[in-house]
């Protein structure tokens, strides 16, 4: 019988690399599309919300323009980059603690006896209610503004025209935010065709305003 030939230990070796980086990639795709779409789940609860408090100052009888910011203040995680005002996001009290740790279980020991902190969240919490108060949107934009935040759009159905021109107001406020979600994970492409998801969040109010005021439909 003829013996069977037999690969050279660094031919299986070899073999071996090849199968495992390909095992690698397909795990790392996976993980990249469960990542993007807890993002994706996360971004529609958001929007939810942002519905929610646009309910909710509807139906204590604010504005169209005031609607729009508490939809738009309550969507900010979803608006990506800060980009008003001009600020570096740099921590110092983090940057001291990194130079001054010898190992990373060192850093982390230290990290988990701090209280954590953000210099852009005390930025922004400062100016929301700045941005709230603002009379038009130039004043609006130049309080805060961040690089989506113009893909967040809310539409609102809470009172009924009848045929004659009169309006009566609704016993339910409606309010539904969308948005077209961008996805930014790696080789999402794989997964989804587009570039960006549409979203949509929603919510329903029992209409109070009109028990006390007549806002005549602005």
């Amino acid at each position: 019988m003829r013996a069977t030939p037999t690969l050279p230990a660094a031919s299986k070796a070899g073999q071996s690399l090849i199968e495992s980086c390909i095992v690698m990639a397909l795990i790392c795709l996976i993980f990249m599309g469960v990542f993007q779409v807890s993002m994706i789940f996360s971004a529609r609860e958001i929007l939810n919300h942002a519905s929610a408090r646009g309910a909710r100052a509807k139906t204590v009888g604010f504005n169209h323009w005031m609607v729009t910011k508490a939809v738009r203040v309550a969507s900010i995680p979803n608006a990506g980059r800060l980009i008003e005002p001009d600020f570096v996001n740099e921590d110092t009290f983090l940057r001291s603690e990194i130079a001054g740790a010898e190992t990373g279980g060192q850093l982390w020991e230290r990290l988990l006896r701090v209280t954590p902190s953000s210099l852009q969240y005390n930025l922004e919490r400062a100016r929301i209610p700045e941005y709230l108060a603002a009379h038009n949107w130039p004043r609006a934009n130049w309080v805060l503004n961040y690089d989506r935040w113009n893909t967040v759009q809310w539409e609102g159905d809470y009172f009924t025209a009848a045929p004659d021109g009169t309006v009566s107001p609704n016993p339910m406020v409606h309010i539904q935010a969308r948005q077209d979600y961008p996805l930014v994970a790696p080789m999402h492409r794989t997964f989804y065709a587009a570039d960006n998801v549409p979203l949509e969040g929603e919510a329903w109010l029992e209409n109070h305003y009109p028990l006390y005021l007549d806002d005549r439909n602005w």
